[in-house]
C-alpha cells in the first residue's frame, strides 16, 4: 500500500499544541497558589496553637503566684494578726510579719516588692520599712484599688515609686489580693512583679522566625515591643486573649511579607492563567471549525456515493493520502451494510432467533422434518442427536443498564456471545447462541450421533466456567450460568430448557456469577412454610416490645428462605408480609416512638422479584435499617421515665403471672400507683394492654408445657394461673384459634388421658 501524506494529522496536533502549553502552565501556576494558600493556613493554625501555649505558661505562672500568695500571706496568722489589730504599736509584731514577707520573697526572683496596707489606720508595711499612706509613693494606686474592685486579679503594665527620693521609676505588673478575701475591708497585699521578669519568660519560649507581642488589658505592650509596631507582622499575626489576666497575645511570622509578595505574585499570574484559558477557548473553537471542514468534505462524498450507487456506479479507491484511504473504507463499509439489510429483509436472522425461542419452548411440536428445512433455511446442519440447554444471565442487570450507555451495554453483550463462542471451539462442542431476552443469553449445545452424553454435559460445565471466570477478569459485570442435564433429541429440549432456568434461580439464594447445574431429579418442595410464617408474625411483636430476640429470629427467617426452594415471587411475599407487621406493630407505640418509625426507612423489602438479584442483598440491609431504628427507639425510651416503669411491671408480670389472683389491682398496689395511671403507662410505653399481654405470656408458657411436658391441660391450666380449666381453653382457643388439645395433636404430641375432657368448649 502506498504510504499516505498525513499532512491533516501534523496539522492537528500542531494546531492544539499552544492549548495544551496554556492550560498546564495554568495548572502550574494554580498548584503554586493553591500551596501558597495551604502553608498560610497552617502557619496560622501553627501560630494559633504557639499563642495559646505560651498564654497558658504565663497564665499558669500567675495562677502560682497568686496560689502561694494567698496560701503564704493571706492564710498567714502574723499576716491576719497584722490587719486585725490597728492602732496598736508592736515593733515585734511588725518584724515578725516582715520575716514572713522575706520568707514570701526569698524563692520568688520574679517578685520586685510586697507590702502590705491596713485601711484601718492607713499603714503600710513593706519586707524592710513601714509607712503612712501620704507618705508612701504608690498611695495612688492603693486609693484605687480600695475604691473600685478590679476587672482582673492582676493590674496591667504600671510605674512604681515606692519612694519620693527615687530617680527611675520601675515598670510592673501587680497582684491585688483583698483582707479579707471577698470584701477586703481591713486592707490589701500588693505583690509587685518586674516587667523583665515576664520578658524573660517569653523570650524562653519564642521560636526561630516567630514573632511575639504582648499587651496588658489597656493595649500596652511590655514584651516583644519591637514587633508591635510592624503592621506587616499585625496583619498576620494570630491573637489569643487570656480569660484570667485580660492580656493579649499575638504570634506573627518573622517575614510576613515574604507571604504577601508570593500571594501577590500568585493572583497576577493566576489571572494571567484565566486569560489564557478564555484565549484557549477561544482558540481551541476557531481551530475545530477549521478542522471540522474535512469532515464536510468527507460526509458529502458519502452523500454523493449514496446517490450514485442507485445507478450501479462503483468508486475506485484513491491512494495518496488520508482522504482517500477514508473514502475507500466507507465505501467498504456502505456495501457491507447494504448486504446485511438485505439478509435482514430476508429475515434470516430474526428468523434464527424465533427458531431458537421455539426449540426451548415448545420443542415437542417441532418434527424431524421441519427441524431439517428451518436449520437448511437459515444455514445450519440439520444433525441432531441431543443437547444441552444452558443459560447466561447478566447479573444485577437494572445497575448494569443504569451505568452503561445502549452502545456499550450491545459491545459488553457482543463480548460476552464471542467468549463464550470461543471457549465452545477450543472445546470441539457445536454452539449454537441466541439472546432470549434483555439480561439472558441462551446457549444450545448440540451433541453429535457418535459422542456420549456425559462427556458433552462434562464439557459444558468446563465451558460455563471457563467463561464466567473470563468474564468476572476482564469485564466489569459479572454473569451466572445455570446448565441442564442431557437432552435426548429435539423433543426433550423444553425440558432442559426448565432444567436449566431451575438450576439459575439457585442463584437467588446462593448467590451470583456462579455456575449451576441442574440436578440429576427434580428439585424438593419448599419446606418450613408454616415456621416461617409463625417466625415472621413473632419479629414485629419483639422489635416492638424492645427485645433483641428479634435478631436471631430475623436470622433463622433467611436461613429459612435461602434454605428452601422459594422462588422470589415468594421471597417477596413473605417479606411484604414481614413489613406489614412491623408497621401494625408500631402504630401501638407512643407518638414519639411511633414518628421515629414513621421517619424511617425500612430498606431490604423488595417490591418486585425484579428489584433483586440475591437474598443475601436484602438481608444485611434489612437488619442494618431495623438495628439503625432500634438504636433510636432505645435512646429515646432510656430517657422516659415511664419506659423505666413499665418495663419493671413487665418484669414483675413475668414473675407472678401463674398467680391465679394476679390482676391490674394486684399490680398498682405493688407500685403504690392507681390501675387506670398504671393502666396507661403500659399501654403507651410497651404498646399492648395489660390483660392482653398476661393472657399472652400465659398461652406462650401454656404452648411450651403443651409441647414439652405430657401434663394434663388442667395441670398446665393450673400452673399458667387459670384455676378453671374452661376459662384457659376459651382463651387458649381465642388467641391460637385451636383448643389446647388440638394444639397438642398438631404438634405430634400423644394425648394425655385427661386431655379430651379438659378439651371440652364451653
Amino acid at each position: 500500500m502506498t504510504p499516505m501524506h498525513k499532512k491533516w494529522l501534523y496539522r492537528l496536533i500542531l494546531s492544539y499544541l499552544p492549548i495544551l502549553f496554556a492550560v498546564v502552565f495554568c495548572l502550574i501556576i494554580l498548584f503554586f497558589l493553591t500551596l501558597n494558600e495551604a502553608m498560610e493556613r497552617q502557619t496560622a493554625q501553627a501560630n494559633g496553637v504557639y499563642a495559646e501555649n505560651v498564654l497558658q505558661i504565663v497564665d499558669t505562672t500567675l495562677r502560682n503566684l497568686e496560689t502561694t500568695t494567698i496560701k503564704s500571706l493571706l492564710l498567714d496568722e502574723k499576716v491576719g494578726s497584722y490587719f486585725e489589730r490597728p492602732g496598736k504599736l508592736d515593733p515585734y509584731q511588725d518584724y515578725g510579719v516582715a520575716e514572713v514577707l522575706l520568707d514570701f520573697m526569698s524563692p520568688l526572683p520574679m517578685i520586685d516588692s510586697v507590702y502590705l496596707y491596713r485601711a484601718a489606720d492607713g499603714k503600710v508595711l513593706m519586707q524592710h520599712f513601714a509607712s503612712r499612706l501620704p507618705d508612701f509613693g504608690d498611695r495612688s494606686f492603693i486609693k484605687t484599688a480600695m475604691g473600685n474592685a478590679p476587672s482582673y486579679t492582676w493590674s496591667g503594665i504600671r510605674d512604681l515609686q515606692l519612694f519620693s527620693g527615687e530617680d527611675q521609676p520601675k515598670s510592673v505588673i501587680s497582684l491585688v489580693e483583698q483582707v479579707p478575701y471577698f470584701s477586703g475591708e481591713q486592707g490589701l497585699i500588693v505583690i509587685n512583679v518586674r516587667k523583665e521578669s515576664l520578658q524573660t519568660l517569653i523570650q524562653d519560649m519564642n521560636m526561630a522566625n516567630t514573632e511575639i507581642c504582648l499587651k496588658d488589658a489597656g493595649g500596652i505592650a511590655f514584651a516583644g515591643a519591637d514587633t508591635c509596631s510592624d503592621p506587616q507582622v499585625q496583619d498576620r499575626a494570630v491573637s489569643r486573649m487570656s480569660p484570667y489576666t485580660g492580656w493579649t497575645i499575638k504570634v506573627g511570622m518573622a517575614r510576613a511579607e515574604a507571604f504577601s509578595l508570593l500571594s501577590a505574585f500568585s493572583n497576577i499570574w493566576a489571572i494571567l492563567g484565566f486569560a489564557a484559558v478564555v484565549g484557549g477557548i477561544a482558540a481551541m473553537t476557531y481551530v475545530s471549525h477549521r478542522n471540522y471542514r474535512p469532515i464536510e468534505q468527507v460526509m458529502s462524498r458519502i452523500y454523493r456515493f449514496g446517490e450514485d450507487r442507485a445507478f450501479g456506479w462503483k468508486p475506485q479507491s484513491k491512494e495518496g493520502d488520508e482522504f482517500a484511504f477514508i473514502g475507500h473504507a466507507l465505501e467498504s463499509l456502505i456495501e457491507q451494510t447494504n448486504s446485511y439489510e438485505k439478509q435482514q429483509a430476508e429475515g434470516i436472522l430474526h428468523r434464527r432467533n424465533q427458531l431458537f425461542k421455539e426449540l426451548l419452548e415448545n420443542s415437542g411440536q417441532m418434527s424431524a422434518d421441519n427441524w431439517s428445512r428451518e436449520a437448511e433455511r437459515i444455514g445450519m446442519d440439520g444433525e441432531f442427536a441431543g443437547a444441552v440447554v444452558g443459560i447466561a444471565e447478566i447479573d444485577f442487570y437494572e445497575a448494569f443498564a443504569s451505568g452503561y450507555s445502549a452502545r456499550d451495554q450491545a459491545l459488553f453483550k457482543f463480548t460476552l456471545r464471542s467468549v463464550i463462542q470461543e471457549i465452545s471451539e477450543k472445546e470441539g462442542v457445536s454452539l449454537w447462541t441466541e439472546w432470549i431476552g434483555p439480561v439472558r443469553l441462551g446457549l444450545l449445545f448440540r451433541r453429535s450421533a457418535d459422542e456420549d452424553a456425559a462427556d458433552i454435559t462434562e464439557k459444558t460445565l468446563i465451558i460455563a466456567e471457563s467463561a464466567r471466570s473470563w468474564v468476572k477478569q476482564h469485564l466489569k459485570f459479572t454473569a451466572t450460568f445455570g446448565i441442564s442435564g442431557p437432552a435426548a433429541g429435539l423433543s426433550g429440549l423444553s425440558g432442559a430448557y426448565r432444567q436449566a432456568l431451575g438450576a439459575l434461580d439457585r442463584k437467588i439464594t446462593v448467590g451470583p456469577g456462579r455456575v449451576y447445574a441442574a440436578p440429576a431429579g427434580p428439585l424438593p418442595p419448599a419446606e418450613g412454610m408454616d415456621v416461617l410464617v409463625q417466625a415472621i408474625g413473632a419479629v414485629p411483636q419483639l422489635y416492638r416490645l424492645g427485645n433483641t430476640e428479634w435478631k436471631p429470629l430475623i436470622e433463622r427467617i433467611f436461613e429459612l428462605l435461602a434454605g428452601g426452594n422459594y422462588s422470589k415471587e415468594d421471597i417477596v411475599r413473605l417479606l411484604r408480609l414481614l413489613e406489614t407487621g412491623l408497621s401494625r406493630e408500631m402504630q401501638e407505640l407512643p407518638p414519639e416512638m411511633k414518628g421515629i418509625w414513621n421517619n424511617g426507612r425500612l430498606r431490604g423489602i423488595p417490591h418486585s422479584p425484579e428489584s433483586f438479584e440475591w437474598i443475601e442483598e436484602l438481608h444485611g440491609e434489612l437488619v442494618s435499617s431495623l438495628e439503625e431504628m432500634e438504636e433510636a427507639l432505645s435512646s429515646l425510651r432510656m430517657n422516659r421515665e415511664q419506659y423505666t416503669l413499665a418495663n419493671k411491671v413487665r418484669e414483675y408480670i413475668g414473675c407472678n403471672y401463674a398467680d391465679p389472683d394476679f390482676s391490674l389491682t394486684h399490680v398498682a398496689d405493688s407500685f403504690a400507683m392507681n390501675t387506670k395511671t398504671v393502666s396507661r403507662i403500659f399501654k403507651e410505653e410497651i404498646g399492648e394492654n395489660f390483660v392482653d399481654y398476661l393472657a399472652r405470656l400465659r398461652m406462650e408458657e401454656a404452648k411450651r408445657l403443651l409441647t414439652g411436658t405430657s401434663e394434663p391441660v388442667q395441670s398446665i391450666a393450673e400452673r399458667v394461673g387459670y384455676l378453671y380449666p374452661m376459662s384457659f381453653i376459651r382463651v387458649f382457643k381465642k388467641l391460637e384459634g385451636i383448643t389446647p388439645g388440638e394444639y397438642r395433636k398438631a404438634q405430634g404430641i400423644p394425648l394425655h388421658g385427661g386431655d379430651s375432657e379438659g378439651d371440652g368448649e364451653s
